[in-house]
């Protein structure tokens, strides 16, 4: 008898297990992942891998765009597959972000809930991702990639991957504005850049198909008429507020800062060098352009650590002014010496640092993390993006518009994006920027360059105040830059480096390699992967749309 009572309770014990077990489940720790947990996770990892923090993406491309430089492996054109940035945010795209993806479509359709808003966002979250990874990459696994059970995915050619980003754009829009589905459940303090706004969403899945169209224009994929439908629908980001912005914000437990700031400010060295050749642009000091013709933007962009009167704690490779940096591709004697209180840091518009007339830094130490709250956003897409891509349209194709008063708009919205930033980093005491008197003055004169300038001179500018606006989000400039030519770049192997003007004089600047079309593959990727190429050259394998102009 209590053989049979024994197996009776064990029976009634294993299939009521779940209601016991209840008292013990944790509701900070759930077994399951919520729908509305997934948004913010994206986004930060977004914001953290596309950024400029110290050997992200971003910061190996802001290098090859020189607005930064480096001491690391990164210098020289020397980036390989086993790279800290191509192996950690190569694995963290694929299994971090456009896994959290896959996820959030799949449980936007489960059990018939049609939650298709979540669907929508994460369509065009997808397809952005994807079309900067082939931006950097070329051929990636696409059609393959995170698929259940299958864990050696074939490259899919870049060429093919773009038309299938547009169609999952399409039905992005398609399933934000889907009236009939059920929507259960609607995104809104998890959607940490529109809040769940239908419209703000759309607007931007039609600014990135504009953004992907341009980039592909002397392509086959190029589609006038999709394009002038576009720009005439009305559809597109339209004004500072719908700018695509991943927010960061200056908590410290837990840490949202924008992760560039803290490892900068809060450091023991620092590792993000400004680049010379960006400095001397922005300070009217290049023979090319925008001589003379100072940027009233430089106190938002770069912090000064070093003031009148006072001396650099060793001797320095470049100084101008109180402008302190090294040379990228540097060989001279001072390239590798110590300077923590001394070099100039990235400022309050990147990154959220510090202002650099801002009369409450104290210059006489270094700047430690309390210069700044570290608040800056990652422009993914912004308004002035916008109107830079529609200028471009408009000199190089036949989407009409008038090229010059798109210009103008795009510098206007430049100056307003840095006060937006500001804002956002809720910095005290910082003066407003887009209503200076010098603006004005700074906009007149590069409307008169243009006005005088040919063709290609005219996309030389527009192409480089875009890349002045994009400080901080520089993957768009490193793709810019191999489809246009444009900016003029910094070249270590023909370009004399002068120390600056209170520099010491010339300093040897090399490199023994060309310049990277695009990034190499993860070598971790190609040795588990049986279906991988093998690796590329970097110097010649150009994405599609890198064509020769």
């Amino acid at each position: 008898m209590k053989k049979i009572f024994s197996i009776l309770f064990i029976v009634t014990l294993l299939t009521s297990c779940s209601e016991w077990l209840d008292i013990n489940v944790d509701p900070n720790n759930p077994s399951e992942m919520k729908i509305d947990k997934i948004l913010p996770s994206v986004f930060y990892d977004m914001g953290d891998d596309f950024g400029i923090g110290y050997s992200r993406l971003g910061y190996v491309c802001a290098v090859y765009v020189h607005q930064l430089t480096t001491r690391e492996s990164y210098d020289q054109y020397g980036v390989t597959g086993s790279a800290y940035a191509i192996t950690t945010y190569w694995n963290d795209l694929y299994t971090g972000m456009l896994q959290d993806l896959e996820l959030l479509i799949t449980l936007s359709t489960e059990d018939e809930a049609e939650n298709l808003q979540y669907r929508g966002i994460a369509k065009i979250l997808k397809a952005y991702v994807y079309s900067q990874m082939v931006d950097l990459w070329g051929d990636i696994p696409y059609t393959e990639a995170n698929v259940s059970g299958l864990f050696t995915p074939v490259f899919d050619t870049d060429e093919n991957i773009y038309p299938q980003l547009f169609t999952l754009l399409n039905e992005g829009i398609a399933d934000l504005q889907n009236e009939e589905a059920l929507n259960e459940r609607v995104p809104g303090a998890d959607d940490l850049i529109y809040g769940g706004d239908v419209d703000s969403w759309v607007k931007a899945a039609n600014s990135i198909k504009l953004k992907l169209f341009n980039q592909v224009r002397l392509t086959t994929l190029y589609n006038q008429t999709e394009v002038s439908a576009l720009l005439s629908g009305g559809e597109l980001i339209s004004s500072a507020s719908e700018s695509f912005l991943i927010p960061f914000g200056k908590s410290v437990s837990p840490d949202n800062r924008n992760p560039a700031f803290v490892a900068e400010y809060s450091g023991s060295q620092i590792s993000n060098y400004l680049s010379p050749w960006f400095y001397e642009i922005m300070n009217g000091e290049n023979d090319n352009i925008f001589t003379d013709l100072w940027d009233p933007r430089m106190p938002y962009y770069f912090a000064n650590q070093v003031d009148e009167g006072l001396e650099p704690e060793n001797p320095v490779e470049y100084r101008n002014g109180n402008f302190i940096s090294i040379y990228f591709g540097s060989r001279g004697p001072n390239r590798d010496a110590g300077g923590r209180n001394t070099f100039s840091m990235m400022g309050i518009y990147p990154v959220g640092g510090a202002y650099d007339e801002d009369p409450e830094l104290d210059k006489k130490k270094s700047f430690g993390i309390d210069a700044g709250t570290g608040a800056a956003p990652y422009k993914v897409l912004t308004y002035a993006d916008v109107l830079y891509i529609q200028a471009e349209l408009a000199l190089t194709t036949t989407s009409g518009g008038d090229a010059r008063a798109l210009l103008e708009d795009a510098m206007e919205a430049s100056f307003r994006q840095v006060d937006q930033v500001v804002t956002m980093t809720e910095a005290v005491g910082v003066p407003k920027l887009a209503t200076h008197d010098t603006v004005d003055y700074y906009i007149s004169r590069v409307l008169t360059d243009f006005d005088s300038g040919d063709a290609a001179k005219k996309l030389e500018i527009v192409m480089t105040q875009k890349w002045i606006a994009a400080f901080g989000s520089s993957i768009d400039s490193y793709t810019d830059y191999r489809r246009t030519g444009y900016p003029v770049m910094f070249d270590p192997n023909t370009m004399v480096a002068d120390g600056g003007p209170d520099g010491n004089g010339v300093v040897p600047v090399q490199s023994s390699r060309d310049y990277p079309v695009a990034f190499p593959w993860s070598a971790d990727e190609l040795s588990l992967n049986k279906n991988a190429p093998g690796q590329k050259t970097i110097s010649t394998d150009k994405v599609f749309w890198d064509i020769d102009n």
